[in-house]
């Protein structure tokens, strides 16, 4: 039997508008952010979820909060799902980053990954927190439905990891906007997540 997770990311913040590094820094949901929540409530309320899981940061829990609600869930909450923690640049708007490190845009914009920060984590190293947990995860609960809050950053690291893609390849398409829906299965007997639907934001449009 197959597990399916649904993993979205958060709903836009005011750490978004900004352009913020937003790893283990909370930012308010916007109005628009809001909306996108609502949306992403009646996309989802008619599926049946057995568990409910997302990061600590409360972007990624109020994104899921109301499906859960709807369905009488728990969320069970870990800085596993967390998103990557930028180290001593963690909250920082880009633009004062570059003031004071203009080499780690450069290096973005070179291999698309966020690398150089003082104190942070790779993307090899949420990648593999990521695959670790929600293999976990998904392996508790085989034949199950799941709904799952993380991060932009955090998810694509994971779906990349799952599909040997790396960072450089496919920037459009794997990089998540805010409450993208990602549609994932894990086939316990093969041991072998499969992504069934990348990055959608059908319910936005």
């Amino acid at each position: 039997m197959k597990t399916k997770i649904y993993l979205i990311r958060h709903t836009q913040t005011t750490g978004n508008i900004e352009k913020r590094l937003m790893g283990r820094t909370d930012f308010e949901i916007t109005p628009e952010g809001q909306k996108y929540i609502e949306k992403l409530t009646d996309r989802l309320k008619n599926i049946k979820f057995d568990k409910a899981y997302s990061s600590t940061s409360e972007r990624a829990i109020k994104t899921i909060e109301p499906i859960a609600k709807l369905q009488g869930i728990e969320i069970e909450k870990t800085d596993k799902l967390c998103e990557m923690n930028f180290g001593i640049y963690d909250g920082w708007k880009w633009e004062d980053v570059d003031k004071v490190n203009p080499k780690i845009k450069q290096t973005q914009n070179d291999i698309n990954e966020i690398a150089g920060i003082p104190g942070q984590e790779s993307t090899e190293e949420v990648a593999n927190r990521m695959y670790k947990y929600i293999r976990a995860v998904a392996i508790d609960n085989e034949g199950k439905v799941i709904l799952m809050a993380s991060h932009g950053v955090a998810i694509e690291a994971f779906i990349r990891k799952i599909q040997h893609e790396k960072f450089s390849e496919n920037k459009e398409e794997n990089s998540q906007k805010n409450t993208a829906v990602n549609i994932i299965e894990y086939d316990k007997e093969k041991d072998k997540f499969k992504v069934v639907l990348l990055n959608d934001l059908s319910h936005l449009k």
